[in-house]
């Protein structure tokens, strides 16, 4: 999770800490104002990296859960199926929407696709207890990744304001430097 270490929130001496201007001046006591704002440039765009990265997971997690759900249904129905001796008719994908008719009767096994273009048999049981596992890991990852994604959109909403506030406390600056160069 980013908001446990991977990606450090803005500091509580920041700019936007506060909305004192005295928190911006005590904050760029000493500092370059051009440095500054070359700091927080490269905050803003490595955090809104890691919201484009944590965005494309989350359409990928969010595609990956219902396959899932699909696969751990169809693979509890031919349990049922089996244990009740009924045969089952179904239409099964072949690719990309093609699909296939098939008469499935007393199943004991199932193929599954891995991933990688690799693909294993399992038992019944052994299939719906990792597709139930899968499904449990990636609703628990879909949720991480919607709370890691909040965290970063307010570090992202943060250091634009921080960058604003410094760049509004340079421009105060330069305008009292001008008005007491001209007295």
């Amino acid at each position: 999770s980013f908001s446990t270490g991977a990606c450090a929130s803005i500091s509580p001496m920041s700019p936007v800490a506060s909305t004192s201007q005295k928190v911006v001046v005590d904050y760029m006591k000493g500092k370059d104002f051009e440095q500054t704002m070359r700091e927080l440039q490269t905050l803003f765009q490595q955090y809104k990296q890691i919201e484009q990265g944590l965005q494309q997971n989350r359409i990928r997690l969010g595609n990956k859960l219902p396959e899932i759900k699909r696969a751990l249904d169809t693979v509890k129905l031919l349990k049922e199926k089996s244990a009740s001796g009924d045969e089952l008719d179904m239409d099964y994908e072949l690719t990309d929407s093609v699909f296939a008719k098939a008469k499935v009767k007393d199943a004991q096994s199932v193929y599954l696709w891995l991933g990688a273009n690799v693909m294993l048999e399992y038992s019944l049981d052994d299939a719906e207890n990792l597709l139930q596992t899968n499904h449990e890991n990636c609703a628990r990852n879909l949720a991480t990744n919607k709370s890691d994604l909040a965290f970063v959109k307010d570090n992202v909403t943060i250091t634009e304001v921080s960058i604003a506030r410094v760049y509004n406390w340079d421009v105060k600056r330069r305008k009292a430097a001008k008005e007491a160069e001209n007295k």
